[in-house]
C-alpha cells in the first residue's frame, strides 16, 4: 500500500488543521486518493475519530480540538494515526468520501481557465483522474460549489453593488450610473434595478451612426431579471454598446425608466441628435418600450423589428411565402414595389393584409414611408 501512504503525508500525527471543516477535507482527499473509504467513529465539536472500512484493516486516526484557533470549531490536532493499510483497496468505482465540495476544489482550476466547463466533463475527468463514477448530479453541485468559491456568492455580489457603482464612477468620469433599491422588513433594501452607461461608450457614440438598437433579454441567474440594452453601430457596422441596465421585469416603468435615463446622455454627449429625425430606433414593441421613445425622444422616427413582425404574422396567419411578401414590402423604394407586394400578401389570406395595416403602421416598418434617413430602414433590414 506504498501508493497509498504517500497520498497520506499531510494527515501525519502533530498536523493542525484551522477548522474541524480542513480536517474533513484533508481526510476525504486522502481516502479518495489513496482508494479507501473510511468510517467516522466519533464526530463532535471536539473529537474526530475514523478507521478504514476495509474489512479487517487496522488504520485509524483521531484528531482533537486544542485551541479556539481561527475558526468556528477551533483549531484541530491529528493525536494518533496507525495501522497500515491491509486492504486491497476498493473494487468498485463509487466513493463514499466523494462529497460534491471535495470534487469541487478538485476541478476550480479547470473552471478558471474554461467557465464553459461542462458537468459532463467534470464526470469523465474524475473518472479518468480518480477513479471514481460521479453522479450528474452531484458533478452539477460541484461546478456550482466551485463557481461560489471562485466568484463569491450572488447575495455577496448583490451586497456588493454600492461600493462596486462608487468604484465604477471613479474609475470611469463621465459614466452614468443608477443603482436603485426597495425597502425590505427582512434585509433592509433590497435591489431593485441598475443602469450603467460608461462614460467611454457615451462619448464614442457621437462617433457612430445615428442608430440605437433597444431590446431586453431574460437572465437565467440564480434571481432571474431582465438585462435591457441600447445598441448602436460604429462606422464599420460592429455593434456598439451605449447602456444596459438589470432590472425586476420587461414592463412599462422600466422600459420608461430607461429610456429616460438614455434620453439624459444623449443630451449630455450628442445634444444634435435629439433634433427632429437626426436619431433612429429600433426595436421589437415590448410593452412599455414604445411609449418611452415617445415620450424621450418625440422627434426620433422609430422603426420595428421585422423579424418579430413576421413572426406575430406567422402566428395568425401560417404561410411560408408571407415572410417573403412581407420583406419584399419592407424594402420597397417605390410606391408601385410597395403595392404589389402588398397585394401578394392580400392573395395568401383574405385578411392578412387587413391585420397588417391595423396591427402596425407601415412607417414603422417599411422603408418607403420610415420618417428617417433611409439608410437608417436598410440597418433595420439588415439586422433581421
Amino acid at each position: 500500500m506504498e501508493g497509498q501512504d504517500r497520498q497520506l503525508d499531510v494527515l501525519v500525527v502533530g498536523a493542525l488543521f484551522n477548522n474541524k471543516a480542513e480536517l474533513k477535507n484533508a481526510c476525504q482527499t486522502a481516502a479518495t486518493r489513496g482508494n479507501f473509504e473510511y468510517s467516522i467513529i466519533k464526530s463532535d465539536r471536539s473529537r474526530f475519530t475514523i478507521k478504514c472500512s476495509g474489512n479487517g484493516c487496522p488504520w485509524h486516526l483521531h484528531a482533537a480540538r486544542v485551541g479556539d484557533g481561527h475558526g468556528k470549531d477551533g483549531v484541530f490536532e491529528v493525536k494518533t494515526m496507525g495501522g497500515d493499510h491491509k486492504c486491497i483497496g476498493l473494487q468498485h468505482l463509487g466513493h463514499r468520501q466523494t462529497s460534491a465540495t471535495l470534487i469541487s476544489k478538485e476541478i476550480q482550476e479547470k473552471l478558471r481557465d474554461n467557465s464553459s466547463y461542462r458537468p459532463k466533463e467534470i464526470q469523465q475527468d474524475i473518472r479518468r483522474e480518480l477513479g471514481i463514477s460521479l453522479s450528474y448530479q452531484k458533478a452539477i453541485r460541484a461546478k456550482a460549489t466551485a463557481l461560489e468559491a471562485i466568484n463569491g456568492t450572488d447575495e455577496d455580489s448583490y451586497l456588493a453593488l454600492p461600493k462596486y457603482c462608487v468604484d465604477l464612477n471613479r474609475n470611469n468620469p463621465g459614466s452614468k450610473i443608477v443603482l436603485e433599491s426597495a425597502p425590505d422588513e427582512a434585509v433592509g433594501q433590497r435591489f431593485r434595478r441598475m443602469f450603467v452607461c460608461y462614460g467611454a461608450s457615451a462619448m464614442g457614440f457621437v462617433f457612430c451612426r445615428p442608430v440605437l438598437d433597444l431590446d431586453g433579454t431574460h437572465l437565467n441567474a440564480k434571481y432571474r431579471g431582465v438585462l435591457l440594452s441600447a445598441t448602436g453601430l460604429d462606422a464599420n457596422g460592429s455593434l456598439f454598446p451605449l447602456a444596459s441596465a438589470v432590472v425586476d421585469a420587461e414592463n412599462d416603468e422600466n422600459w420608461m425608466w430607461f429610456v429616460g435615463l438614455l434620453r439624459e446622455v444623449i443630451e449630455q454627449y450628442a445634444p444634435a441628435l435629439l433634433a427632429p429625425q437626426k436619431l433612429a430606433f429600433i426595436s421589437d414593441r415590448q410593452k412599455g418600450l414604445h411609449e418611452g421613445v415617445q415620450l424621450s425622444f418625440p422627434n426620433s422616427p422609430h422603426g420595428y423589428c421585422l423579424r418579430h413582425l413576421y413572426e406575430n404574422m406567422y402566428k395568425e396567419f401560417k404561410h411560408p411565402m408571407l415572410k417573403a411578401f412581407l420583406f419584399q414590402a419592407a424594402r420597397a423604394i417605390t410606391q408601385e414595389d410597395f403595392d404589389k407586394a402588398l397585394a401578394d400578401i392580400n392573395s395568401l389570406h383574405p385578411r392578412a393584409l387587413d391585420w397588417l395595416l391595423k396591427h402596425v403602421e407601415p412607417k414603422h416598418w417599411a422603408e418607403l414611408y420610415f420618417p428617417g434617413r433611409r439608410y437608417y430602414s436598410t440597418i433595420i433590414d439588415v439586422q433581421m
